[in-house]
């Protein structure tokens, strides 16, 4: 049951379904797509790039080597399209890139629905559900085995969770108020739900004829998840109350980042493990792991998450500011190396490619650190690409010595800092001429 994470990702996609129904569905109003999308954008995609950024520290030895596609389907969240790449980097961020599919085509899916009834939507929902698990069983042994897993991480096959979480949502609206359920009953239902789902999912090891033809990790369970979250969300007795309680809130609101996070903590601890040459039992490792991930989960959605969140749904109009600076700089690290080294650059490759990856964590990161996007100053600015440039340089001198790369480009590396400062002064220079407002001249602040 422990070790059955995949099978449990189906009940948070079902799960997801169903709170964003309770969210976004209004059957008799204009769907807003831009408010949708900012906040489903500010909800995920912090903490998943944070994610991504520590996974790429673990794998610093190599990140000059890893081809660029696998680089851009984790950044933009479309990995677990790509058989090769479903796996790449951070293992549990297949499921986010799932989810960003739920998010695309949830409004399309809010307005298609509303032709129907709540009985006709269940009864869809279900034939969608036995027909999404007929078409994989059927993919899933026509090909071979080495080619089948990456069906477990195709995003249309875990539609059928969703949606049924999208039809339990409608339902929940449309009923919950003025329907009377026994609390004996609720509960009833709860407890057979749930252990028959720990039932399927101990019975599988013994009987692998059935997951020849048939995953649970695929929401083969769906329907049962639905059953365990509407009782719950039904439930009026002292369990819900004491589901309330604050420090279980707290964990369920930052149980996003613990998981997200929890495998590159892992790796980075095991790392640091290695590196200091201490040595610990497996069990002492794990335990320290769980509470280390847990503490910092909690941090982070204090202290990054919700405040990201937040600034991003009040300042939405920025992120083409922020796209902007992110390919400047990116650009400026290359024509650094352009100008610097000419013909030569073929020598320099893996520095490059390591210096720009590098670069766009390090510049940007200092950026947010000292507060420009805030304080739109050109001290902050300044400061900023300073302190860009001292991790930068510490990073590929490190690698450098390492062997990871070819050489350490001294001159490259101070004419870097001073290419993307001209480069973001003249991007607003320009966009102030062009009166476009949200991309404002620093201010000279005191």
């Amino acid at each position: 049951m422990l070790t059955s994470g995949p099978t449990a990702v189906s009940y948070f996609f079902v799960l997801s379904g169903f709170v964003i129904t309770l969210a976004y569905y209004q059957p008799n109003a204009r769907f807003d797509f831009r408010s949708y999308f900012v906040a489903r954008f500010s909800r995920v995609y912090p903490v998943y790039i944070l994610a991504f950024v520590l996974t790429c520290l673990y794998y610093l030895e190599i990140m000059s080597k890893v081809k660029s596609g696998k680089v851009l389907s984790n950044i933009f969240l479309y990995q677990a399209w790509i058989p090769r790449y479903g796996q790449s980097f951070n293992i549990a961020a297949w499921s986010l890139s799932v989810e960003v599919f739920f998010y695309i085509v949830f409004p399309f899916l809010a307005i298609f629905i509303k032709r129907f009834t709540t009985k006709q939507l269940l009864r869809l929902s279900l034939v969608f559900w036995v027909v999404s698990q007929v078409i994989h069983s059927i993919l899933y042994t026509l090909l071979i085995p080495e080619q089948s897993i990456w069906l477990n991480y195709f995003p249309p096959f875990h539609l059928n969770a969703f949606f049924l979480g999208m039809a339990g949502g409608v339902w929940y609206l449309s009923n919950a108020t003025h329907q009377s359920i026994k609390q004996a009953t609720n509960r009833a239902l709860l407890i057979a739900s749930l252990g028959f789902v720990l039932l399927m999912i101990s019975l599988r090891e013994y009987t692998p004829r059935f997951s020849q033809y048939f995953s649970l990790d695929i929401g083969l369970l769906a329907p049962f998840f639905l059953i365990i979250i509407l009782t719950l969300a039904l439930d009026t007795t002292s369990l819900s109350q004491r589901l309330k309680h604050p420090w279980l809130v707290l964990l369920g609101d930052s149980s996003y980042a613990l998981f997200i996070l929890h495998l590159p903590f892992l790796w980075l601890f095991t790392s640091f493990l290695r590196m200091t040459g201490a040595t610990i039992t497996d069990s002492t490792k794990f335990f320290i792991h769980i509470l280390v991930s847990i503490s910092l989960s909690i941090a982070i959605f204090k202290h990054i998450e919700r405040p990201a969140r937040d600034w991003l749904r009040s300042n939405y109009k920025m992120l083409p500011l922020i796209l902007l600076d992110i390919l400047l700089i990116i650009s400026m690290v290359h024509l650094s190396f352009s100008l610097r080294l000419g013909d030569g650059i073929a020598d320099f490759l893996r520095t490059q490619t390591y210096a720009i990856r590098v670069g766009v964590v390090s510049y940007f990161f200092s950026l947010l650190v000292f507060r420009y996007y805030t304080t739109n100053s050109w001290r902050s600015l300044a400061t900023a690409v300073t302190f860009g440039t001292v991790i930068l340089i510490g990073f590929v001198y490190l690698a450098w010595t390492s062997e990871w790369i070819e050489g350490f480009p001294r001159s490259i590396l101070l004419l870097i800092p001073i290419m993307i400062y001209m480069a973001i002064y003249l991007s607003r220079f320009i966009a102030q001429f062009l009166r476009f407002n949200y991309f404002k001249m620093p201010k000279h602040v005191p």
